[in-house]
């Protein structure tokens, strides 16, 4: 027997559970792994409480940006990642540019049903964030002078996001999406505070 002919023949014989495998991994997607979906959402929302040294309550309005990125592993569950930042600007008892920021990014799953071009769903992301507060207590934010009267102050947190919504098929391949969840924000002290509800909308591009 030539040697090409041996190498052909172990070639061969190295392929064939290649291949079996390649096509049982197929199979196993095919039958745990339904698809892909993720997108971009902005959202609004409203945030008020209490816990800084100085009495500042925030009330006020929260707009944000971010998104999601999930598998879906039968016809009702899916689950991934996300990521959101959020912004509340205090407007009283301090000077113009105090704001609240907070970021958030964690594993999320949710349970979803389709009924027509309706897509309801049900969820919770569980991961970690950082709530980020600067008061201006007197000064301009918009000169370069330095200010005598300001904090900034930065709180990390184990971020619990429970969220209900609904998706909308425009196509096979785009939804929109409507969202609304209430973040708990828990550090060694309680339960972060301003705390509210919000509300997302956004596009989904599923696969």
């Amino acid at each position: 027997m030539k040697l090409q002919q041996l190498l052909q023949i172990i070639l061969l014989t190295l392929a064939i559970p290649t291949a079996l495998q390649a096509e049982t991994t197929q199979t196993a997607n095919k039958k745990w792994i339904q698809g892909f979906s993720g997108g971009m959402m902005v959202h609004t929302g409203y945030q008020y409480g209490c816990d800084n040294p100085y009495q500042l309550n925030i009330s006020s309005p929260t707009f944000g940006i971010g998104g999601c990125a999930k598998v879906h592993f039968n016809q009702h569950f899916r689950a991934g990642f996300d990521g959101y930042f959020s912004t509340a600007p205090v407007n009283k008892g301090v000077a113009s540019g105090s704001h609240n920021k907070v970021f958030w990014t964690g594993l999320v799953a949710d349970w979803y049903w389709q009924f027509g071009k309706l897509i309801p769903y049900v969820g919770a992301s569980v991961g970690g964030g950082m709530e980020t507060s600067f008061y201006l207590f007197e000064g301009d934010k918009y000169d370069w002078e330095l200010e005598a009267k300001a904090v900034l102050h930065k709180q990390p947190f184990l971020a619990i996001d429970p969220y209900i919504g609904v998706e909308y098929a425009v196509g096979s391949a785009l939804r929109l999406t409507l969202k609304a969840d209430w973040l708990l924000a828990i550090h060694s002290d309680g339960f972060n505070r301003p705390t509210g509800p919000r509300l997302y909308f956004g596009f989904i591009f599923a696969h």
